[in-house]
């Protein structure tokens, strides 16, 4: 049994190590499209599995109204987890936990691997389900049983393809954890790499294999928010997408990474192509991603009515507050003030700050002045990609009238970013280290990732030594709003550096 204190420390461990920023939906989606050589579907099955791929889950319903073999419980359990990640509807929460306990219970033939992968792929679905839903000890525990499962499969079915994917995936988030949770792999006996998981990816990507699909969203995945490579993961997404040009899952991967890639353009392209399939759960998350991208292209309009939708849709808790501060934000750099400051007092009592979007804007909020609208502009402007016009707004702001030191620090780090971006490395070098330099708030995250940009410029160079420097000093930061996805990218790097070097 373990006492309180371990128990909150597994909390802990768990929460930071296997969620990332804004992305839950899409990662548990990657992991759970699970089918291997040895098995076989029956023609309805098989058409209940590509309809899960697409998100029709509904229809996945209507074909498995009593899952028997272990294929329909597979297929009939990932479509439940997908549509509470992507809903959270909390009625249904229930009735599904019900059918994964039911699932969970029932007398395996350990003889079997068929039924073996399926209790390791159900338990890492409800993973991911109570990871969403706030219940990070149940999700420590599924975790753990879906890892010994999967140990247990290797072991005894070395031959056994499909076990790879989902091994990949424990490989991946067992080698992103940082160093002083090891004391806890230690305890729980469980070990892994990135390098194995990418090379399982990449076993099964490269295969005539039925899991070569969704390997290959794992790769590009991992490549894009793990190693931080989207220009190599939207090179992956876009070879998927011509063999399976509508598949939604592949769509909406895309679009985050063209988003991450400072390319908004593209992520509307695919947002707009998934808007217009008038099939599956409805993915009210795209009308967020458009607000995003309206307030890079200071359409602040548009992006007021994105998402005024998504609020008036989603049914789940995070976002909600970020969503309202861009709202007030769109209206404060329109030029609105009474309808902003109406709008940020409304956010500062609306949603929780569980995801890194919203807790900045609750920092945000707090905060006596409001955000200073040529930084704001140039901000959004660069992180879409429009980057002669944060040029041009840049050009047009006078240091010398930044009175809050907060404004001063973020002028330079404006600066590094869009230099940084543009690819003028020894600009960005200069106004990085100038951010550092004059950064006195300990809960900002201009330092920090600061440090970590110029990590990857080092790495880039071929300077380990200095790039271990960065990345390091960027996780030495105990408290800032972006820690978590920071951190996360610093510990990533850090351990491509010890491969490498090995």
């Amino acid at each position: 049994m373990l006492f309180q204190p371990e128990k909150e420390k597994l909390n802990k461990f768990f929460f930071n190590s296997i969620t990332k920023a804004g992305l839950t939906v899409c990662l548990f989606s990657l992991c759970s499209f699970t089918f291997a050589q040895e098995w076989s579907f029956d023609e309805q099955t098989q058409e209940a599995y590509l309809l899960a791929l697409n998100l029709q889950t509904a229809e996945v319903h209507e074909r498995i109204p009593q899952p028997e073999t272990p294929q329909q419980h597979y297929v009939a359990s990932l479509a439940e987890a997908l549509e509470l990640l992507i809903t959270e509807d909390a009625d249904k929460y229930s009735e599904y936990e019900r059918n994964f306990e039911t699932r969970a219970s029932r007398k395996l033939k350990k003889t079997d691997v068929a039924e073996l992968f399926l209790e390791a792929e159900i338990h890492m679905h409800w993973a991911f389900v109570y990871l969403k839903f706030g219940h990070e000890f149940d999700a420590a525990i599924n975790f753990r049983h879906a890892y010994n499962t999967t140990q247990q499969i290797k072991e005894r079915f070395p031959n056994y393809k499909a076990i790879l994917k989902t091994d990949g995936l424990l490989e991946v988030i067992i080698g992103s954890i940082p160093e002083k949770y090891n004391w806890v792999l230690s305890v729980l006996n469980m070990q892994g790499t990135l390098k194995m998981g990418l090379e399982e990816f990449e076993t099964i990507s490269k295969a005539n294999h039925p899991l070569s699909f969704e390997a290959g969203l794992w790769l590009a995945f991992t490549h894009g928010f793990v190693l931080q490579q989207p220009d190599f993961a939207i090179k992956e997404i876009n070879q998927l997408l011509k063999q399976r040009p509508s598949n939604r899952i592949a769509l909406f991967l895309g679009a985050n990474l063209h988003l991450k890639n400072n390319n908004s353009e593209e992520a509307l392209k695919m947002l707009n192509i998934l808007d217009n399939q008038s099939i599956g759960l409805p993915l009210y998350y795209t009308a967020y991603l458009k607000g995003e991208i309206f307030l890079h292209k200071a359409e602040y309009l548009n992006s007021i009515s994105a998402y005024r939708y998504f609020l008036n849709h989603y049914k789940g808790l995070n976002y909600i507050k970020d969503a309202h501060y861009k709202i007030g934000l769109c209206y404060w750099l329109n030029g609105n003030t009474n309808d902003a400051y109406a709008i940020f007092k409304q956010a500062k009592s609306i949603g929780k700050e569980a995801t890194e979007p919203d807790k900045y804007a609750a920092r945000n909020l707090s905060e006596s002045k409001l955000p200073n609208i040529s930084l704001a502009k140039a901000r959004y402007y660069t992180d879409g990609g429009y980057y002669k016009e944060a040029s041009q707004t840049l050009d047009k702001l006078n240091f010398s009238t930044l009175e809050k030191k907060s404004d001063q620090v973020e002028y330079h780090y404006r600066h590094a970013r869009l230099a940084h971006r543009m690819n003028d490395l020894e600009k960005a070098k200069a106004s990085y280290h100038k951010t550092i330099e004059i950064t006195l708030e300990e809960d900002s995250y201009f330092a920090p990732n600061a440090y970590l940009q110029l990590g990857y410029i080092a790495l880039a160079d071929r300077d380990t030594t200095t790039a271990k420097t960065c990345f390091t000093r960027a996780l030495s930061f105990k408290k800032h709003e972006y820690k978590n996805s920071i951190d996360s990218k610093a510990r990533s790097a850090l351990a491509q550096l010890n491969v490498s070097s090995k």
